[in-house]
C-alpha cells in the first residue's frame, strides 16, 4: 500500500513538469513569433530601398504574424500538412536547411 502514494506523488511530479515544459514551449513559440515579425520588419526597411514591392510583402508578413495567435497558426500548419504533405515535407527541409547554414556561418 505504501507504493500507491508515492506512484501518486510521482506521477504528480512527472504531470507538473510536463506542464512546466510545455508552458516554456508556448513562451519560446511566441518569442520566435516575435523575433521572426521584427527580422521580416528589418528586412522590409532595407529591401524597401531597392523594391518597394518586395518590402510591403515582407511587412504583410510581419503585420500578419503580430496579428495571428498560435492556435490559428497551428491549425493553418495543420491544414497545410494534410492538405499537401509532399510540399509541407519539401519546404521544412528547405527552411531546416537554410537555418542550419545560418547558424552554422555564425558559429564557424
Amino acid at each position: 500500500m505504501e507504493q500507491e502514494p508515492n506512484q501518486k506523488g510521482a506521477a504528480l511530479e512527472v504531470y507538473d513538469k510536463l506542464e512546466e515544459t510545455a508552458e516554456t514551449l508556448r513562451e519560446r513559440a511566441v518569442q520566435l513569433k516575435t523575433q521572426l515579425a521584427d527580422r521580416l520588419e528589418t528586412g522590409a526597411s532595407k529591401l524597401r530601398q531597392r523594391s518597394s514591392d518586395t518590402a510591403s510583402g515582407m511587412e504583410k508578413s510581419a503585420e500578419w504574424l503580430r496579428d495571428t495567435n498560435m492556435s490559428t497558426i497551428k491549425q493553418g500548419l495543420a491544414r497545410q500538412v494534410k492538405e499537401n504533405p509532399g510540399r509541407t515535407l519539401l519546404i521544412a527541409g528547405a527552411i531546416g536547411y537554410l537555418l542550419g547554414r545560418a547558424f552554422k556561418g555564425k558559429d564557424a
